[in-house]
């Protein structure tokens, strides 16, 4: 993603920029940054990075969550997507990273009150019935208020203030970095950094235009009207704008709260079923799912319906990949790595692909680790995050839709497991799975595949004629390219470069004997007694040439 270049915009990413630098240093991190030379992507000085750090009784992750919530909302955004991503972070920094969720600090409700009325254009007292000035959560690029409205209990989620400028200036210092770090180390390069960087800057700029997310609640709504187990908060368009959403207010247990839910009298194995169930038809039958759904923001309504709140990101999967993806789950609950190495080889990134024969022992070992455990010990998650890890071992990358699909299984199962831990995540997710893969074989799809087909076929038809136009065109021009590549064919063209010369060799013998005879015949003068001297000199080349082509043949 492209940020605008200004002479502010440049001004205020080379301050922030060496804020960062500064603050990272302050935390223990300069040496980590001089070895992917963080100066390059910026003017700072070296000296910074070689400063001596002393901070007693706090471990590295620790440290790094510190640093993140001094940085402010956008690197809180950073930590909390890694805190998703045991792919690439060990353990204990996700442990320690999934506490950022609640490190942001409160706004007055002032200046929540100013945004609301600035965006509505209306006095807050005479837009609701009653306001509270005690938030009821706060986000990283939001504030949550409760307020009264016709008698209805609603929630405004209301954006920081400036948060849009400071998310331009850091994403794109965090993408220079990457960009660098990819250069200087194998292993980041292989988590495709700055791809990772790019999918998460269209995400948070998409989080904060608050319009979209109310469209999300729409859409999810939508997907979902015939579902009774799911709830989404109903959203009032005409008090909603790019900075201000106001919805309806959730009054429900946080799914969290497993002593509460006991206490209110839930089920806890069917909360834990309805919840993760919903996450398997968003991503196999619909295609549209949370990128982010945490525990925060589900909620367990009467009746043991889900509450679902924060649509703001959100990720879609097309129908094949969601074919695809529905295959893996299938053959890995099957234990068929030969299916499951072809599989991850179509879900690869096209200029990854890795030959489905060299991913089947990887494949092969994680079922064996896999294989032997309990309900309790198995983990989908941990299976594809290990499947994810291979992928990089052998030097590819997943696409980024079907890495947040990957990260909404896991947390999924997360919370199942929270809830109920005999939960089987399989029982579940299996028959969305396989659904998904029994309608593809439907018979009466047929007649609906074929059509299409057809159409595209036709398409192809029509477009033929302007398309061998153009290549004509370009051909009269002098314009027309062909690009080969070969790989893996030196032998052959050795080969073939072997042949041509022989041949070449023997055609140009055969020439000195047919115009040495003529000469011969026609006694062209000079002559050597009766014999003309350019025909044995002829006779002479084309024996020496034949002694080297025999000679040339018996060597190979």
């Amino acid at each position: 993603m492209r940020y605008p270049v200004t002479a502010g915009f440049a001004f205020k990413r080379l301050k922030r920029f060496r804020h960062v630098v500064n603050v990272f240093a302050k935390y223990g991190f300069g040496e980590a940054m001089a070895r992917i030379r963080i100066w390059e992507a910026g003017h700072i000085e070296r000296r910074i990075l070689r400063r001596k750090v002393d901070i007693p009784d706090s471990t590295t992750p620790q440290r790094l969550r510190a640093a993140l919530e001094e940085l402010g909302p956008t690197f809180i955004k950073v930590g909390q997507l890694l805190s998703a991503r045991p792919d690439l972070i060990p353990s204990e920094y996700i442990a320690e990273l999934t506490s950022l969720r609640t490190c942001v600090g409160l706004m007055p409700a002032d200046t929540i009150k100013g945004i609301i009325e600035s965006e509505l254009g209306r006095p807050v007292d005479e837009l609701f019935e009653s306001f509270d000035d005690t938030p009821l959560a706060a986000a990283s690029l939001a504030q949550v208020h409760r307020a009264v409205l016709n008698g209805e209990q609603v929630v405004l989620k209301v954006q920081r203030p400036g948060i849009v400028e400071i998310v331009d200036v850091d994403m794109d210092i965090i993408r220079s970095v990457a960009r660098i770090a990819e250069r200087y180390s194998h292993t980041i390069y292989l988590t495709n950094a700055v791809g990772l960087v790019d999918e998460f800057a269209r995400q948070i700029r998409r989080e904060l235009d608050f319009r979209m997310e109310v469209n999300n609640m729409q859409r999810f709504s939508q997907s979902f009207a015939d579902d009774a187990t799911v709830h989404v908060p109903e959203v009032y368009p005409e008090l909603c704008t790019k900075r201000v959403i106001t919805m309806e207010y959730l009054d429900g247990i946080n799914i969290a709260d497993t002593q509460g839910l006991c206490d209110a009298g839930y089920d806890l194995q069917e909360v834990a079923e309805r919840g993760v169930a919903i996450g398997f038809k968003a991503v196999f039958q619909h295609g549209f799912f949370h990128a982010d759904p945490h525990t925060g923001n589900i909620f367990v309504l009467p009746g043991h319906v889900i509450g679902l709140i924060d649509f703001g990101m959100m990720a879609t999967l097309s129908m094949r990949d969601r074919e695809r993806l529905a295959k893996l789950v299938h053959f890995i609950s099957v234990r068929d790595e030969k299916r499951v190495a072809r599989i991850v080889d179509e879900l690869m990134e096209r200029e990854d692909v890795i030959p489905a024969e060299e991913l089947e022992p990887s494949m092969s070992a994680i079922m064996t680790d896999y294989g032997d455990m309990t309900v309790r010990e198995l983990h989908l998650a941990g299976m594809l995050f290990a499947i994810m890890r291979a992928i990089m071992e052998h030097g590819g990358r997943l696409r980024p839709e079907l890495v947040w699909a990957t990260k909404s299984i896991a947390i999924a199962e997360e919370i199942g497991h929270s809830l109920d831990v005999d939960f089987d995540i399989m029982d579940v997710g299996i028959p969305y799975a396989q659904k998904l893969l029994t309608q593809k074989l439907n018979p009466l799809r047929l007649p609906y595949d074929l059509y299409y087909w057809f159409l595209d076929a036709v398409d192809i038809v029509r477009d033929l004629p302007y398309d061998i136009g153009i290549v004509l065109h370009q051909i009269r021009k002098g314009r027309l390219k062909i690009e080969f590549e070969h790989v893996g064919l030196e032998p052959m063209r050795q080969t073939i470069d072997r042949v041509a010369t022989r041949a070449s060799l023997a055609i140009l013998i055969a020439a000195l004997l047919l115009s040495s005879s003529v000469l011969v015949l026609a006694r062209v003068p000079p002559l050597v007694g009766d014999v003309p001297l350019l025909g044995v000199v002829g006779y002479i080349i084309a024996a020496v040439l034949g002694l080297m082509l025999v000679v040339s043949i018996m060597r190979h």
